[in-house]
């Protein structure tokens, strides 16, 4: 099977003695050290994963969203269609402003997460992870006689670059976004810099003040010139962060992904099926709104969810993923749920995850876990393992010190 390409700014954000990307797969085994992500190259880090996650949680840190699926949904019909497509309406959302949002098979599962950026009301990019939903918009679209309506499946014409940490938005007004800082979470605008114009975005996926930028692939030498002069000016390392520092920033927010959390068509785990309740994710459905697919179902399952997610923290070690949770319940020793998924936190210097714990055990606060004969202790809790205050503070704070 041929290696993934590398993604637009990969050997900008390698810090490794050999930066390039023929060396980096001649040393590297996939799925241990980097993931092929939509035939783009993510690394598991770029030299360092404690050392990217301390730069995103005191200072600030890149990560490469370039590969990221794009959908361009357009047309007259656009609105209608997705209040149909989503557990709830979003035709009404301001222009420049972007929303989180799930949508699910009719019998009420999960069939993907993604973000939802609006244009006007005739103009919508939606970026789930991984799957190209196009030929399933476009039926969908048939069977409910929507006409004027396109799906442009788009994800090379954009590149990204998210900038996450206390530090973000003085290093983006420092590269020319001067305006950055006055975003709202969830609000967008191009903005204009030395070199052109570039979609910011006040969101990111790590639990912290951070911002996302989009633009077209020529403009990539002219942004990391621009990160560069910043650097210099701010005397700020802002390195490149891989997938295992930001498993451990978004299990600390308590955030879920697709294909980790809840099994997808392009993941398929029978058994891991959820439903938006069953995940958390029940206040993204209006079951008073819309006549949306899976609406029906899900207005049974809303009372009568399987499991319930919790977080977890715990002394032990290595990837936990469908490990059984076990407690002392009316003098019976039972299994009360599995870990989803866990990431060792430098942070609370402890592993964490996200569990699914059936309802009837819902108040169980310690359990515990068994690995290889030996019984290690676990807390559960309902909500994340951190609230940054500054994730949400406008305008942003122009810090441009380590915060510890």
């Amino acid at each position: 099977m041929p290696s993934p390409k590398p993604s637009a700014f990969f050997e900008f954000l390698n810090r490794r003695e050999d930066p390039g990307y023929t060396s980096f797969v001649a040393n590297t085994e996939p799925d241990t050290d980097y993931i092929d992500w939509n035939g783009q190259l993510l690394p598991m880090d770029y030299g360092d994963s404690e050392h990217e996650y301390r730069s995103i949680r005191h200072e600030c840190a890149l990560f490469d969203i370039s590969p990221m699926r794009k959908i361009r949904i357009s047309g007259r019909d656009a609105g209608l269609f997705l209040d149909i497509l989503l557990t709830r309406s979003v035709s009404q959302l301001a222009p420049c402003h972007a929303s989180y949002v799930v949508f699910c098979t009719e019998a009420g599962y999960l069939k993907d997460d993604a973000m939802l950026y609006k244009f006007s009301d005739e103009d919508y990019l939606l970026l789930p992870s991984d799957i190209d939903h196009c030929d399933y918009f476009s039926q969908l679209a048939s069977t409910r006689r929507f006409t004027n309506i396109t799906f442009t499946e788009c994800t090379n014409t954009l590149v990204g670059m998210a900038l996450q940490g206390p530090c973000a938005a003085a290093v983006a007004d420092e590269m020319g976004f001067t305006e950055a800082k006055n975003l709202k979470p969830f609000e967008f605008r191009y903005l204009k810099s030395a070199n052109g114009d570039v979609l910011v975005a006040r969101m990111g996926f790590t639990a912290d003040l951070g911002y996302e930028f989009w633009m077209p692939p020529q403009q990539c030498t002219g942004f990391t010139a621009q990160i560069d002069a910043a650097r210099a000016a701010l005397s700020l390392g802002v390195p490149g962060y891989g997938l295992n520092a930001l498993e451990a920033c978004r299990l600390e927010g308590g955030f879920v992904v697709a294909g980790w959390d809840f099994a997808t068509e392009l993941d398929p785990q029978p058994g891991f099926e959820r439903t938006p309740f069953e995940t958390g994710l029940g206040w993204l459905v209006d079951l008073e709104g819309t006549d949306f697919v899976g609406r029906e179902a899900l207005s049974a399952l809303r009372t009568n969810a399987r499991y319930l997610i919790r977080r977890i923290s715990t002394d032990a070690t290595g990837s936990l993923v469908g490990v059984p949770l076990i407690a002392k319940v009316d003098s019976q020793v039972l299994t009360i749920g599995i870990v989803n998924c866990s990431a060792w936190s430098w942070g609370l210097g402890t592993t964490i995850g996200n569990a699914s714990i059936e309802p009837a055990f819902r108040d169980i606060e310690a359990c515990w876990l068994d690995l290889e004969g030996k019984r290690f202790d676990v807390q559960l809790q309902r909500g994340p393992h951190i609230q940054l205050a500054r994730r949400d503070q406008i305008p942003a704070p122009l810090n441009s010190f380590r915060v510890d």
